[in-house]
């Protein structure tokens, strides 16, 4: 028997990385650890026993901030402890592309469009992004906005339709399913979202600030650089799955042309990108048409072809994190050296260095027991 220890981290890593493996490796009779809240995720219902001690560390959800050693450890303890003979496993990169979970998706919630409003409760660049605006231009334009996501780390907005609002008591999940499998066009950042919509083939537009965000590494939580995943919702789906650029008009713009014009059609996009829409058997006057592969979609349009390119810029390694500036590096010395885990010339709380906890030369660090 195999025990999967749960994942505590983010939510678009467990959608893309690690319930396929999981998937692919749950035989009848294994133990799934992970959150009960999201078991029409699994392909068995999760054993709380082993999300208890998540749920009393980050009462707030996942906060990347704390360090989790001593988590890890006792999750393996009790794990143990409950199943003394079984084998323990964790998720760990391996290199494999394992195919899609096959969820038991619940009945569809028609809407027109289904938006992420993500809230974190730590400094992320994707937390500004004017949610509000963009959900009252699209209603009074005459479309139905459902949220998606948890009432926890979700802006509140006025809306249509809430997820929240569909779930039955100790579900945290089924409400977003519903609305992405109803929604004609879903609206998310380069977040766990995204992906959920990838999996479940929704047709998606994803927001980027900048044409080219979607391939590169972005600073994203507290300034550390961080790789976006579009490349992998766009092999995922396959709907409708394309990069928008700029802000709340230009997401109007784009939401309008994919619920009034456009249609995915069968096709290479090498081979057409240099025709014109016209000449593809079955347009309409003034449509958009999307052909895609794995990795490239072609938009075609009466003004002209847009080739858009889902593989990841192979750029140099990123720098690393930003430096704090001098003032905030003085304060956290003063307070460091104040502390009882201070010694030496190190903090004792603060670990392995990969952490990056307690550095107070780099903008990013927190101390590891809240002091800054």
């Amino acid at each position: 028997m195999t025990v999967f220890l749960p994942w505590f981290g983010h939510f678009g890593d467990l959608v893309r990385d690690v319930l396929p493996w999981l998937w692919a490796r749950y035989r009848p009779g294994d133990v799934i650890g992970g959150n009960p809240a999201h078991a029409a995720l699994y392909p068995a219902p999760p054993d709380a026993r082993l999300w208890e001690q998540i749920a009393a560390f980050y009462p707030d959800g996942f906060d990347y901030r704390r360090r989790s050693d001593d988590l890890e450890v006792e999750l393996r303890s009790v794990a143990s402890r409950l199943w003394p003979d079984a084998t323990l496993v964790a998720w760990q990169a391996d290199g494999e592309d394992y195919p899609k979970p096959a969820l038991a998706l619940p009945t569809p919630y028609p809407v027109d469009v289904v938006v992420a409003t993500r809230a974190k409760p730590y400094a992320d660049a994707k937390n500004a992004w004017p949610w509000s605006d963009l959900v009252t231009g699209l209603r009074s334009r005459g479309w139905s906005v459902g949220l998606a996501g948890s009432i926890g780390e979700s802006h509140a907005i006025d809306s249509d339709a809430a997820a929240w609002d569909l779930e039955e008591p100790g579900d945290a999940i089924s409400g977003t399913l519903r609305l992405l499998r109803g929604a004609r066009i879903v609206v998310t950042l380069d977040s766990g979202i995204g992906h959920l919509a990838s999996l479940v083939d929704a047709p998606q537009l994803v927001l980027y600030d900048r044409r080219g965000d979607e391939r590169r590494e972005l600073p994203i939580r507290d300034g550390i650089p961080t790789r976006m995943r579009f490349g992998d919702m766009h092999r995922w789906n396959r709907n409708l799955c394309l990069p928008i650029f700029g802000g709340v008009d230009e997401t109007i713009a784009a939401v309008d042309e994919a619920l009034t014009r456009t249609r995915v059609v069968p096709g290479d996009p090498e081979a057409w990108k240099a025709r014109h829409v016209s000449e593809v058997p079955g347009s309409e006057p003034g449509e958009t048409l999307v052909m895609r592969s794995e990795y490239r979609s072609l938009v075609m349009r009466p003004s002209g072809n847009e080739l858009i390119d889902a593989c990841p810029i192979e750029e140099p390694v990123s720098a690393g994190p930003l430096p704090a500036d001098d003032a905030v590096r003085s304060d956290r010395i003063s307070i460091c050296t104040a502390c009882d885990r201070w010694s030496g010339d190190r903090c004792t709380a603060a670990g392995c260095p990969c952490a990056m906890l307690g550095r107070s030369d780099l903008a990013s660090s927190r101390c590891p027991i809240g002091k800054w």
